[in-house]
């Protein structure tokens, strides 16, 4: 690799129309074979949306969503539901007082507080959709999964049998303000001839229910495709398992095979997408691939044990549809990614690797330096 190389800041050009289609909604009728059974709830009422993005967490009390629960089993909040409930009801009456008296605020001028009860239909729905998918469900926006809140839950899972932990996670979850507040970061938008003021507007959100798949996390990869072309593939759990080092070619063939007669085809005829991420899950005994997510090609995206530079040097040198890297995590690179999951939260990926090694960042602010210099 020569110096002008290593100091080059790749940069991926992304449109409006790959964000956009690559909405769970768009890309899961089409593919709906080769993932788990999904419910789809769209448009979001606009009071939903303001919920999430509210600064504070206002869950139903328990028996409120799931009379079953309340009738067939022991409730641990049952000592302040009570009390909690008849709260909920004083406060929907003042509400009731207060907006008769100035619109939507009460007596102190203050905003109303959106509850459950501003978007009833949406409550009921997720309740009937949690029940018709088994009773367990995780659930995702347009593009992402809130993951990242996953330590909220008792058993660190985004796993949810109640409606409330649905609210819980998409409340707590940076991913999720992430694709309320900034769908198109990534896009150039005077490129895409679009209005930083009006962006957003074409967005319709929607609330994805997936019914409940336990999975092996040592058996999940992410694909990464550019031109149709698989340009890399990755482990997608960044830990050691000794015995997937086996199973490589296996896994490999099944990855492509999957990936060139079936995802590729379908996105690139009925989306015209010819660059996006897919991430993939093959149980034993390895006879089907399952479609777990399909992303936009973007920085936003973890690139894994890859680098995005080290992705799109991958392109610009050329390669044929055989040529590109399998990727695991082995006992030689595993200290290189051990890092805090998630992180990418807020900051591009090469910063978060920086930050693991002073003499990193310390290169990283040289360099950045430079293109400084070169742009003025």
């Amino acid at each position: 690799m020569t110096k002008e190389e290593y100091v080059t800041f790749e940069t991926i050009e992304t449109s409006k129309h790959e964000i956009l289609s690559c909405s769970y909604s768009q890309w899961y009728e089409l593919l709906k074979s080769h993932t788990v059974e999904s419910k789809i709830i769209k448009p979001l009422p606009q009071s939903f949306i303001e919920y999430l993005n509210s600064d504070s967490i206002k869950l139903p009390p328990a028996h409120n969503y799931d009379p079953e629960l309340v009738i067939n089993s022991d409730n641990e909040y049952s000592d302040w539901e009570e009390d909690e409930q008849e709260q909920e009801d004083e406060e929907a009456g003042d509400a009731d007082v207060d907006a008769d008296a100035d619109g939507n605020k009460d007596g102190d001028g203050h905003e109303h507080q959106i509850t459950v009860s501003d978007f009833q239909d949406l409550h009921d729905q997720i309740i009937s959709n949690i029940h018709e998918l088994g009773g367990v469900v995780t659930p995702k926006l347009n593009w992402s999964a809130p993951k990242d809140a996953k330590w909220m839950m008792p058993d660190n899972t985004i796993r949810c049998d109640h409606v409330n932990d649905i609210y819980l996670l998409l409340n707590t979850s940076d991913h999720i303000v992430d694709d309320l507040d900034y769908p198109f970061a990534s896009v150039d938008l005077e490129q895409d001839g679009l209005n930083s003021n009006d962006v957003n507007v074409d967005v319709e959100y929607e609330l994805v229910l997936r019914k409940w798949m336990d999975i092996n996390p040592a058996l999940e990869f992410r694909t990464f495709i550019k031109d149709n072309k698989i340009i890399g593939i990755s482990q997608r759990d960044l830990n050691h398992y000794m015995y997937l080092e086996s199973l490589k070619e296996t896994i490999h063939d099944k990855i492509h095979n999957f990936i060139y007669d079936t995802v590729i085809p379908v996105l690139s005829e009925k989306l015209n997408l010819s660059k996006y991420i897919v991430d993939v899950y093959i149980p034993r005994p390895f006879n089907k691939v399952y479609i777990v997510d399909i992303n936009p090609f973007t920085r936003k995206s973890s690139p894994l044990l890859f680098t995005w530079n080290e992705l799109l040097l991958i392109d610009t040198l050329g390669h044929d549809e055989d040529n590109y890297e399998f990727k695991l995590v082995n006992e030689t690179n595993l200290g290189r990614f051990a890092k805090k999951e998630y992180s990418e939260s807020q900051v591009p990926y090469d910063v978060v690797d920086a930050s693991m090694n002073s003499e990193a960042m310390i290169e990283l602010a040289r360099e950045w330096d430079k293109l400084q210099v070169q742009t003025e």
